[in-house]
């Protein structure tokens, strides 16, 4: 029997006086904070297929109303108290939903609780212990959330709503976990969708209208399930390990849908694996014929698919440099790979498919997580410099999170490597909200791994220096033309970058005031307990001090953004002299070569300093020339392109540009936490200056 097959029949049981009554009031809320801009961008898209799948399961007996922003969820719950709510738990979002849960509970006890969402944990026992933390949670999903919560919603029919009543009968739900008297009960898993067609598009139903509103990115599936088993990762656990699809014709509709309405030059897929199957080859048709009739989405954010280059490198062809080709390496060391159990997914297939992206005019993303078992400071600085030579356009590290829900947060592996912790607010998730007159804060904590049996808490910190070395002078493509330079010297990227960083973590270099400042911050915004952050956070003005930016931000994005908007004059000239220096030592710089890098500093300077300024209009004439160096990426000799007679050149920004930068500060505005947001999230190459010939 399939799930449509068992629904049916389900239906039938639904008692008569319930499909007489009025419609019963469902709230779906994805909620994002909106302490220091909007926290989470996407659209409550996962909500919005469980709101689906109810509203075509239950036809004419239920209303369903989605959320994203507090403000306009609180004045739905004042208007008229729903008699379900439903919220859409993950890390970046759990206490903001709690809090909302417990004055919805404290004014209209009948409401009906619900959770769902992947950070669920997995030992039996610690699910216990979650709901004991949120006692208020009547019932929390896990797995597939729309036929769970349509499994629910029919119990809880049958029953009259009535809670006490099914939790005193001990009635087993499926996919469904609730304590009564102590104990956890919970019913067996449904077998998953096979046929994603079955939950109705919330797009073309209009159900996601009211977030087309230049702040949100869209989201769409085509694929669900992952075949991998990473232990970081949620989805590694059999449940997921099948794939399903949603059709061609669906996908092809809600992007039209989205492409007349959106606003924004984003757009998500929310597959895990993308590129890896045929099928998503056919997937970017559609996608293709979407860009060439609206010419959008100006770039696509995707996890790409893993051991099959091949298909991937003919997505992103397909999808004429849209795609954002990710690399998830995660580590290049062997030892942390077996241990989190990657030795399945090629790391040199995924390095050829992100380099690739340069011929498609694509930009190409690298994943390093620091902190993995077995990781020490010299796996990290070679997987992060690995990737730096590979030529990929970012090479990010991210922290390890122990994320409720996946191996690695478990009590046997913490054990088992001797993961150290600390805790910080998770960046930018935090706020002051009110409800039913009552005004409170809420903050979302995340863990993070900071030292293990094989690093040292200090070698950790060395580490974090060294990624925010990247991040600086590697990650925004300022130094693209010098680092071309370099290598056709033989002189490879990773020589100049380990050159800088030594030079300034030291005492008195121009830069050692960031990482400092890096560090510093790093530390005041972490704790080494639970009950330590948790006492802090109580404290009355804790929230004014996140909201001010004196906590709460990425410090890795944050300083980033301070270097290149505030420093790049400096940045500029450090870099230069080291890599003359460079040249010097190895016997390769030349009087011709010292001129080109005097002109290209300049060049450089010019085009990518104070980038949000739109009034420069720069003519210049240059003795190289740079358009035809522009034309082949600068790999190339510069001494054949010298014109002794100097050539005009033009560096302005254009109209599509402007366009461009106005949008993203609309989306995460201009503070340095959005400022940090914009260069993390946009391929920043495409904001710089263009070039052209002037008179």
């Amino acid at each position: 029997m399939d799930s449509s097959e068992g629904m049916s029949k389900q239906e039938e049981k639904i008692p008569a006086q319930m499909t007489n009554n009025k419609k019963i009031r469902i709230g779906f809320a994805d909620l994002t904070h909106t302490g220091r801009g909007v926290s989470s961008i996407m659209f409550p898209y996962g909500v919005s297929l469980v709101a689906s799948y109810a509203l075509k399961k239950f036809k004419g007996q239920i209303e369903a109303d989605i959320f994203k922003y507090p403000e306009d969820f609180k004045s739905y719950l004042e208007k008229t108290p729903p008699k379900i709510v439903c919220f859409s738990s993950y890390h970046w979002t759990t206490n903001l939903s709690y809090e909302f849960a417990k004055r919805i509970k404290k004014k209209h006890p009948g409401t009906i609780i619900v959770f769902g969402g992947p950070n669920f944990p997995l030992d039996t026992s610690d699910k216990k212990k979650y709901l004991e933390k949120y006692p208020l949670m009547d019932f929390c999903l896990e797995g597939e959330g729309e036929l769970a919560f349509a499994e629910l919603l029919k119990k809880l029919m049958e029953h009259n709503f009535d809670v006490k009543a099914i939790k005193e009968k001990e009635i087993k739900i499926p996919n469904c976990y609730y304590l009564s008297k102590d104990i956890l009960f919970f019913g067996a898993f449904l077998p998953r969708l096979s046929d994603l067609d079955e939950i109705p598009s919330p797009y073309l139903s209009g159900l996601l209208d009211k977030f087309f509103d230049g702040v949100l990115s869209p989201g769409i599936q085509t694929t669900r399930g992952c075949p991998f088993t990473c232990t970081y990762c949620q989805e590694s656990i059999l449940y997921f390990n099948k794939i399903a699809r949603f059709s061609y014709k669906r996908i092809r509709d809600e992007l039209d849908y989205i492409a007349k309405r959106n606003v924004v030059p984003e757009l998500i897929l929310v597959d895990s694996n993308f590129g890896m199957y045929e099928e998503d080859l056919e997937f970017s048709r559609k996608i293709a014929e979407i860009l060439d009739k609206y010419d959008w989405p100006k770039f696509i954010t995707v996890s790409t698919g893993k051991n099959q280059k091949k298909r991937v490198i003919e997505a992103a062809k397909i999808l004429k440099g849209r795609l954002v080709l990710f690399a998830s390496v995660q580590s290049t060391d062997p030892v942390v790979l077996k241990n989190i159990c990657r030795q399945n997914v090629g790391v040199s297939d995924s390095i050829e498919i992100a380099k690739t992206s340069e011929e498609y005019g694509a930009n190409s993303f690298s994943e390093i997580i620091l902190c993995l078992p077995g990781d020490t400071k010299q796996a990290h600085f070679k997987s992060m410099l690995d990737m730096v030579d590979a030529g990929l356009n970012v090479v990010r590290s991210h922290q390890l999170i122990m994320l409720p829900g996946t191996v690695l947060a478990s009590r046997e592996s913490r054990e088992k490597y001797n993961m150290v912790t600390n805790f910080r607010v998770y960046p930018r998730c935090f706020g002051r909200y009110e409800l039913y007159g009552e005004k409170f804060s809420a903050f979302e904590v995340e863990e993070i791994c900071v030292a293990n049996n094989t690093m040292p808490y200090e070698d950790y910190l060395e580490s974090r220096k060294l990624d925010l070395t990247i991040e600086i002078l590697y990650n925004s493509g300022i130094f693209y033309e010098l680092f071309q330079f370099l290598k056709q010297k033989s002189i490879k990227t990773s020589y100049l970058i380990k050159k800088l960083h030594e030079q300034s973590i030291s005492k008195g270099s121009d830069l050692f005031d960031i990482y400092d400042g890096f560090l510093k911050v790093g530390k005041e915004n972490s704790w080494k307990s639970a009950e330590e952050f948790e006492n802090f956070l109580s404290q009355q003005d804790t929230v004014d001090k996140y909201a001010e930016g004196v906590f709460g931000s990425n410090e890795q994005l944050n300083y980033r953004a301070i270097t290149f908007f505030e420093r790049m004059d400096q940045l500029h000239k450090i870099t230069y002299e080291a890599a003359k220096q460079l040249l010097l030592e190895s016997e390769k710089l030349s009087d011709d070569d010292t001129s080109y890098l005097d002109e290209l500093y300049e060049f450089s300077l010019l085009r990518k300093g104070s980038i949000l300024s739109f009034d420069k209009n720069i003519s210049k004439i240059f003795h190289h020339d740079f358009l035809k160096l522009i034309s082949c990426k600068f790999n190339a000799t510069p001494s054949s392109f010298k014109v002794d007679t100097g050539i005009s050149i033009k560096i302005a920004h254009t109209q599509k540009q402007k366009e461009l930068i106005s949008g993203y500060i609309k989306q995460y505005g201009s503070s340095i936490d959005g400022l940090g947001l914009i260069l993390s999230r946009s391929h920043i190459n495409k904001l710089y200056r263009e070039v052209s010939a002037g008179k």
